[in-house]
């Protein structure tokens, strides 16, 4: 009837055929939005890979990974455009890229290896832990492959959701997700990446979600504007970055400050005397707390030598500079990298022992072998006299990091013979020069406030020797204190080594330690924190080609560092029980070594100092005028704090461990979930493809006779889910289709029956049934999918409209 009335109506023709002409238009609107969310996704990867290159230091090639990455946004458009051909070529891409990733999995291995070694330069520079990078499986690689597999999973993942439908919410998770994560590695974006990664998500947002095909121009167009906009800030950041920048930098400077005070409270949590556990193992690190050390007898290092130690054989790993009253930090890296621009000046200092002793030693050098088990840090563990590697993993001034489990040393096991008996007062080297002055700076800090008790008691010492200094320290941290493990808890508010030395009086090595570097500089000697492990010679037994010694974790260990000029940094002894019969703590050139007065600090010094971060304490009358090791016997007694120092990110050793575990769990569970998510909608996808083909086909009776089949299969999966009580019996096809309709109330009387109907004629007819004819069979079973999704529980949803592929709307 309504089909008459619109041929005998002219104006209804002529209505229809303009809403045709509609039609037409938004789905070429609609299609021009595709590829517009194609360029636009293209875009935003493209600036992460740019945050990622930039902020967080990685060395990978932007332009190989960018390139392959346009190739596969190309070959997505192509796929919208030509069908089914592009489909095909898009998906044999994807196979060749699989193949080219399975014949070079070692490259994709180096490639992960070399991103990690990124990411662990970046966190050590952030938060001032200690992480080794890993020796590279091949030379050269830097990730390039890898990070192309990955950029392109993601965007094959998010591809058929952002360009074809328009739903962006998935990916701007994912994109706030990998921000969030740069932000607590400390990147500050300040890069034109993180323009086209806003400016990206801004244009899609923009354009929406497609629904049908109304509305597409004004939803082309809006994309239109915002890319616009997007190319205007492209242009600023890229050519103009300045202007562009300064207007920004006061909100990415308020964004990074907030992170950084979040992340400067989780360390404190975990440095402070509780711990975050209670069973923290402080010897691994700059920790402190009074909980007893958790030590399972277990051998974390093996150590072989080419000779026999005559003296206890110190192993440095972590390096304490800065003290915080609950804890030790490295000094600040990028003040050392600010002091000395070489590339190699912190392989050069730290090698000025072994130099010095090589200068002066007629025995020729020898090996250690350090075999790492289950050392408590990412340390190479070195032991004094032998020289540090020259590679990326000497760590400023401090410590020497790495991942290796096996490190040979070369160099001098009985260093301390070869002493030599008078005081070096020429400098070891130019930089050696240098570096005392950026000793006498860097480690006689000490804090402003919380430790008046313990200034006062070394201001009322006079003491005109280094050595006399030693001396006193190691005699009175150990007189009057026991050394126990069975300790009370630091009472809020008091400082760790004041309660220790005045209220307290016992502890562990830590106590004393810490103690004992804090009186070293309060007396102008410059010091420095240390753990690792000692070994006695008795622990070394004879082993083929020399000797081998099992060290267990009980063996962990923390003692100090004296800075001598020209010979570089000795360690100390101060936990009683510790000593080495031959006495190592006395330097035979201090014998008889008269003192110099402190200078006072210069005009320039003073300027530096400002009074809420530093001190400079005046000798006092009768107090100690020691003076550092310098040339020409001169040096300076300048005390300064660095209780912030300017970086909320000098932190506990271990955070940088952890929040590297966090971001690559969570990247894999990320990577996980998108595959996994794009393995249910390819099986949907093909599944709806597949039903569809067999539905309308050229032979509309088979067809027919097709959805006949899917009909019983929706009515079979409805009772597996508990939507339909029972299915009738077969034996007749009308009787199952009328009691069908009896069991379903919801179903018309005779709509099935109709359709039953038409599937046997369909089989049996030597009729051709008509396309309406078939049209109404697909409408009866779309009302059943959408019927029994209506009524189907909650958690039998996924399974109905992924899992067996229904439609649901």
């Amino acid at each position: 009837m309504k089909r008459q009335v619109e041929d005998w109506h002219p104006a209804g023709i002529q209505v229809t055929g303009e809403k045709k002409l509609k039609i037409e238009s938004g789905r070429r609107q609609q299609k021009y939005g595709v590829l517009l969310r194609c360029f636009y996704l293209y875009l935003c990867l493209v600036g992460t890979i740019l945050t990622l290159r930039l902020d967080l230091g990685l060395k990978f090639r932007v332009l190989p990974v960018a390139g392959g990455l346009l190739v596969f946004a190309l070959l997505a458009i192509l796929k919208n455009i030509w069908r089914p051909w592009g489909r095909r070529v898009y998906q044999g891409a994807y196979l060749v890229l699989f193949l080219i990733c399975g014949f070079g999995w070692k490259h994709l291995a180096a490639g992960w290896q070399a991103v990690e070694n990124g990411i662990r330069r970046q966190l050590s520079v952030y938060y001032g832990v200690t992480l080794a990078e890993k020796t590279p499986l091949l030379t050269g690689e830097r990730g390039e492959l890898l990070l192309l597999l990955i950029f392109t999973l993601f965007f094959w993942s998010m591809e058929t959701a952002v360009t074809r439908k328009g739903r962006t919410g998935l990916f701007l998770a994912s994109e706030i997700l990998i921000v969030l994560l740069e932000l607590l590695c400390g990147c500050r974006f300040l890069h034109p990446g993180i323009f086209l990664i806003g400016g990206s998500l801004l244009a899609l947002l923009s354009m929406g979600q497609i629904r049908g095909v109304s509305n597409q121009r004004i939803l082309y167009r809006s994309g239109l504007w915002a890319g616009g906009l997007l190319l205007c800030l492209s242009l600023l950041a890229g050519y103009t970055g300045s202007l562009l920048n300064d207007q920004t930098k006061g909100w990415n400077e308020w964004l990074y400050q907030n992170v950084q005070k979040k992340t400067s409270q989780i360390s404190r949590a975990l440095e402070s005397q509780n711990g975050l556990f209670g069973n923290h193992n402080p010897t691994a690190d700059g920790s402190l707390n009074n909980y007893p050390v958790e030590q399972k007898d277990e051998i974390d290092l093996t150590v072989h030598t080419s000779g026999k130690p005559a003296h206890n054989m110190y192993l440095r790993g972590f390096t304490g500079g800065v003290y915080q009253g609950n804890s030790w930090s490295a000094v600040n890296r990028n003040d050392f990298a600010d002091a000395f621009s070489e590339a190699d000046s912190g392989w050069q200092v730290q090698n000025i022992l072994y130099r010095y002793i090589g200068s002066r030693s007629s025995e020729e050098e020898g090996t250690v072998t350090v075999t790492r088990k289950h050392p408590g840090g990412d340390y190479g563990y070195i032991p004094y006299g032998c020289a540090v590697p020259d590679d990326g993993n000497v760590q400023a001034d401090g410590c020497y990091a790495s991942a290796g489990k096996e490190i040979s040393y070369q160099g001098y096991v009985n260093w301390i013979e070869w002493m030599d008996p008078q005081p070096s007062k020429e400098a070891e080297s130019e930089i050696e020069s240098a570096y005392r002055e950026y000793v006498a700076k860097e480690y006689l800090k000490v804090p402003v406030e919380g430790l008046d008790r313990l200034r006062a008691y070394c201001g009322q010492q006079d003491l005109q020797s280094v050595q006399e200094v030693i001396d006193f320290v190691v005699r009175d941290v150990q007189e009057g204190r026991t050394y126990s493990m069975d300790l009370e808890q630091v009472p809020a508010g008091q400082d760790f080594a004041e309660y220790f030395f005045f209220d307290q009086k016992k502890g562990y090595c830590i106590h004393y330690a810490t103690t004992a570097t804090l009186m070293f500089r309060l007396l102008g000697v410059p010091a420095r924190y240390v753990t690792g492990y000692v070994v006695t010679p008795e622990d070394f037994t004879e082993d083929g080609d020399g000797y081998t010694a099992q060290i267990p974790d009980t063996q962990a260990h923390a003692w100090v560092e004296v800075y001598r000029a020209g010979k570089g940094w000795i360690p100390v002894e101060v936990t009683p029980g510790y000593q080495d019969s031959s006495d190592a703590n006395t330097d035979p050139g201090e014998n008889g070594e008269e003192s110099t007065p402190t200078p006072e600090p210069t005009e320039e010094q003073t300027e530096e100092a400002t009074p809420e971060l530093t001190e400079t304490p005046q000798p006092e009358q009768g107090g100690t005028t020691v003076t550092p090791e310098g040339e020409n016997g001169q040096g300076t007694s300048e005390q300064e704090t660095n209780i912030e120092n300017g970086s909320g990110g000098q932190k506990l050793a271990g955070i940088g461990r952890v929040l590297l575990k966090i971001f690559v769990v969570l990247l894999m569970l990320a990577g996980l979930a998108g595959g996994s998510v794009g393995m249910v909608v390819l099986h949907r996808k093909r599944v709806l493809q597949e039903r569809n083909r067999r539905f309308f086909q050229k032979n509309i009776n088979r067809g027919i006779c097709e959805i006949s089949y899917a009909i019983y299969q929706i009515l079979q999966d409805a009772k597996e889910a508990g939507v339909l009580q029972e299915i009738p019996d077969q034996k007749d096809d009308r009787k199952f289709a009328r009691q069908t309709e009896k069991n379903l109330p919801w179903m018309e009387e005779g709509a099935y029956t109709a359709i039953v109907e038409l599937a046997e004629r369909a089989t049996f007819g030597p009729d051709r049934l008509t396309k309406q004819e078939r049209a109404q069979c697909y409408q009866f079973y779309e009302s059943l999918e959408q019927q029994f999704w209506i009524q189907m529980p909650k958690q039998k949803r996924f399974w109905w409209k992924y899992m067996k592929a229904y439609q649901t709307s």
